[in-house]
């Protein structure tokens, strides 16, 4: 049974009060299944933006406690973009053969950040410095088996962290990164290659929706490829 309430005590401490520029005061607690099988998934901080701005009014519109626990208000929907366009979900299921509504997810970053024109920017090092501070304090409460990193930024939160456990890198799959690479093969060709994968697309067709088909097949296979050497 995970500390529901040790991991909101210890997000209350972390409230910045508009400390750097944050869209959002509250850092937050992870999505936890009640079925978790201990596997959690880190990406790397929401999208915060002018176009997002629904969700953020949203939020605007919850009190403390429910904008710590804003992630999995609804079973559709996380709030963490690339598992929730299923990205993630088809990479987790391939590479670690387990089930993606038993895993738990959240960000690195607990905070996030706009620029110019109230665009989206990747968090500052004072707010990376201070998610690991945070994780720290919660990864002593959840125990998690293995810690799953989607990109660079992610990785060194935790490592920063002090976090001992096992941990898995995964690169992060950002749309334009993917599409440059994903369009050199073949989908037959990478799901002939990586049975892995294309059991788990079969059983589950929706997450290739929305778009991006290719990007989130190339991305399990990458999944895939680099786990091999932690299950070996």
């Amino acid at each position: 049974m995970v500390d529901v309430e040790g991991l909101i005590s210890t997000c209350k401490k972390y409230v910045l009060n508009d400390r750097n520029s944050v869209v959002i005061s509250e850092p937050y607690i992870p999505y936890i299944p009640e079925n978790w099988n201990g596997v959690l998934v880190l990406a790397e901080s929401q999208n915060l933006s002018v176009g997002n701005s629904d969700y953020v009014q949203s939020l605007c519109n919850m009190s403390t406690d429910e904008r710590i626990q804003r992630l999995g208000y609804s079973p559709e929907f996380v709030g963490v973009y690339p598992w929730d366009d299923g990205s993630i979900k088809l990479a987790v299921e391939a590479a670690l053969g387990v089930s993606a509504s038993q895993v738990a997810v959240s960000n690195a970053v607990l905070w996030s950040q706009r620029g110019g024109n109230d665009q989206n920017v990747n968090p500052d090092l004072d707010l990376q410095s201070l998610s690991s501070e945070v994780w720290s304090e919660l990864f002593s409460i959840l125990n998690p088996k293995v810690v799953v990193c989607c990109g660079k930024i992610s990785l060194n939160v935790v490592s920063k962290s002090g976090w001992k456990g096992d941990k898995v890198l995964f690169r992060l799959p950002a749309k334009t990164a993917m599409s440059r690479v994903s369009g050199m093969f073949t989908e037959n060709d990478l799901l002939k290659r990586y049975p892995e994968v294309k059991k788990v697309v079969d059983n589950n067709p929706s997450w290739l929706s929305g778009g991006y088909r290719q990007n989130k097949i190339f991305f399990a296979c990458h999944a895939v490829s680099v786990t091999s050497k932690y299950n070996s």
